[in-house]
């Protein structure tokens, strides 16, 4: 049986959201971005502002001096979740697998659904039309055998707009784009990849799909066999449901740059503590935690650390913060930015320890450490993220 995948999404949700509430904004050039930092970027720009020259990672500085009548709205978290649930309450209708790809972009898997509601394409379509007239969000659709296909065909069209790629059709429809089309070559890790394409003027998929594997792997390494996959729209990734997919992060920003060690210590150890606060509240623990710096001349350095045994609590967590953060800096140069991700999350299971080796002691230091962190999640969910300005359990 072949799949139906199908690709439903909102452009600039964020934008769109905050058009929803601010009807007055629905034709000025707009654009989201933290306002609390004068090194702010722009993380999300509006049609209007894309035509005025602006686009993501902009200075909001410099997208001013481009766009003088631009207005800038700072992220509502809640607010995009309360969208989103509301998007999930048409996804789920008719998709039993739906995997979110990005805030506002959802992939469902429909393989094997055509009784009940026909056609992929007729179902893309469905959605669009209950999304818009439930929630005045106009979104796009694309349609295709794979997640790869359907997620780069949802991103070729306006809104409004359904694009079907039909199964045998993949390589015919991959081959003129740009290699930069490809949603998985936005990763950082893959800005390498792209520089040696462009050496290679292999500037489009056709043009990939064409070289020999041989070739590209003296150029490429291990990327080159999934490289030519995805040229010629091959892709046998399943659709994840959310829970066998979970990541956390959350990212500072300096303000001034900043070199003090026990500063920066600081403020990783206040992300940690709202980011083991949140695994709390959905009850699953961390496996595995990474740590990105970005220097003041951009340079970035990534460390992971696996955690055993996986947990939620800041006392366990901390040391491995603070052991990252030794090894990602090495050079003496201040930061701009920190981010602090958390993979590997699974449901969270009651199960004591029936021989603990570690001393009563140890023990007991632990125990205080974790009622003190419940007692932490108590005040900030009664009073908000501000009731505690300078407490951290650690």
């Amino acid at each position: 049986m072949d799949r139906q995948i199908v690709c439903f999404g909102i452009p600039a949700f964020e934008v769109a959201v905050a058009r929803l509430h601010s009807p007055s904004l629905s034709t000025r050039p707009l654009a989201i971005a933290p306002l609390n930092t004068s090194r702010a970027c722009l993380r999300e720009v509006s049609s209007e502002a894309e035509q005025a020259g602006l686009g993501i990672g902009m200075s909001v500085e410099q997208a001013r001096r481009v766009c003088p009548s631009l207005h800038v709205l700072s992220p509502d978290p809640s607010r995009v979740r309360t969208a989103e649930e509301c998007l999930l309450q048409v996804v789920r209708r008719y998709a039993p697998v739906w995997e979110p790809v990005q805030p506002g972009f959802f992939v469902m898997d429909l393989t094997g659904t055509g009784r009940l509601f026909g056609p992929a394409s007729d179902v893309a379509a469905k959605v669009q039309h209950e999304v818009l007239a439930q929630y005045r969000l106009d979104g796009v659709a694309g349609v295709g055998s794979n997640k790869l296909v359907a997620q780069t065909a949802a991103t070729l069209i306006q809104p409004s707009e359904l694009y079907d790629v039909r199964p045998g059709s993949e390589p015919v429809f991959m081959a003129p784009l740009s290699v930069r089309t490809l949603p998985g070559l936005q990763r950082p890790c893959m800005r390498q990849v792209l520089s040696r394409l462009d050496d290679l003027n292999l500037d489009r998929l056709g043009d990939v799909a064409e070289s020999p594997v041989d070739a590209l792997e003296v150029a490429l390494g291990d990327y080159a066999g999934q490289l030519s996959r995805w040229a010629q729209g091959i892709d046998s990734l399943p659709v994840l449901p959310p829970a066998s997919q979970p990541h956390l992060e959350e990212m500072v920003l300096l303000d001034p740059d900043e070199i003090d060690d026990y500063v920066l210590t600081g403020r990783l150890l206040d992300t940690l503590q709202r980011l083991c606060r949140m695994l709390r509240s959905q009850r699953r623990v961390c496996g595995r935690l990474s740590l990105t710096i970005r220097y003041r001349d951009h340079l970035e350095v990534t460390k992971q650390e696996r955690v055993t045994p996986e947990t939620c609590w800041e006392c366990d967590l901390s040391p491995v913060v603070r052991s990252l953060f030794q090894k990602c800096m090495r050079r003496r140069i201040r930061l701009r930015a920190m981010t602090l991700s958390m993979a590997g999350l699974t449901g969270f299971a009651q199960q004591g320890v029936l021989f603990d080796a570690r001393p009563v002691e140890e023990q007991r230091r632990q125990e205080r450490a974790k009622k003190l962190s419940v007692a932490l999640d108590q005040l900030h969910a009664r009073f908000g993220e501000q009731a505690i300005r300078y407490g951290r359990s650690d």
